[in-house]
């Protein structure tokens, strides 16, 4: 039997996804025509691949090589004005298209946002007191500081939280959208939801008041925020005994849309 979510759940984001750029090209054709069209649309696929390059080179994560080709392939397919090349382009984009649809509907590079916090509620299961804006000591763990290091940029490539390096810690900040980490625009996190590894063991949560306000109803916040370090404290350490993949399985299993 699934369990029921905890967390609040809207299907408008993905309208927004799916008819926002229809709508935009659709009005621009309307409006000013094939030509502004054209141009328009070829500019903003190669604004969409240049984004993707961004996360393909912080992340390491070779999969983001196959939006980057379909927005480029789709771009030159509508300013190539010899048919062998629009053919060329357009059927490499078609296949690219197949195979993002493949990447997306598998998971794989999606931001786990919404997942890491409806984990994190799962065992939560008393509602004796709200939110407090205060980092919550999550208790300690083992790990050496390469293995600490070397699970972030796992994380990082999985896009499962940001990782900030400091002199005496490792930060995940677990943001709903990393536009502002990729592009390091990000002034400082201590509002925002993160898990903290100290090199001396100790671990630290933070929830902001945002995502909390995001489940359905108020759970026991100490509680929630030592389960919230558990959830990275379990998947530090099957990183640390070679089961990552069991890592993205918890997470595939939620299916969550956001």
């Amino acid at each position: 039997m699934t369990q029921p979510l905890k967390l609040k759940t809207s299907n408008w984001q993905i309208i927004v996804f799916i008819l926002g750029p229809i709508l935009f090209f659709a009005g621009l054709w309307a409006i000013f025509g094939k030509e502004a069209f054209r141009t328009m649309f070829w500019i903003v696929m190669l604004l969409a691949s240049l984004l993707h390059l961004v996360f393909l080179i912080r992340t390491k994560n070779r999969v983001y090589l196959i939006p980057i080709l379909f927005y480029v392939f789709t771009a030159l397919a509508f300013v190539a004005f010899y048919p062998p090349l629009q053919l060329f382009f357009g059927v490499g984009g078609g296949i690219l298209f197949i195979l993002l649809m493949y990447v997306l509907i598998t998971n794989r590079i999606k931001w786990r946002y919404s997942e890491i916090l409806e984990l994190a509620a799962r065992p939560v299961n008393q509602s004796d007191d709200g939110f407090t804006p205060r980092p919550f000591p999550a208790g300690e763990a083992t790990y050496t500081k390469e293995e600490v290091t070397t699970f972030a940029r796992f994380v990082l490539k999985h896009v499962i939280a940001f990782p900030y390096f400091e002199e005496n810690r490792v930060v995940f900040v677990v943001p709903e959208r990393m536009y502002r980490d990729f592009f390091s625009l990000r002034s400082n996190y201590s509002n925002d939801t993160y898990v903290s590894f100290g090199l001396d063991g100790n671990v630290s949560v933070n929830i902001a008041k945002k995502d909390y306000q995001k489940y359905k109803e108020e759970l026991t916040f100490d509680q929630l925020c030592q389960s919230l370090g558990n959830v990275f404290k379990e998947f530090l350490e099957l990183y640390r005994k070679g089961k990552a993949d069991k890592i993205i399985d918890r997470l595939n299993a939620l299916r969550i849309i956001s």
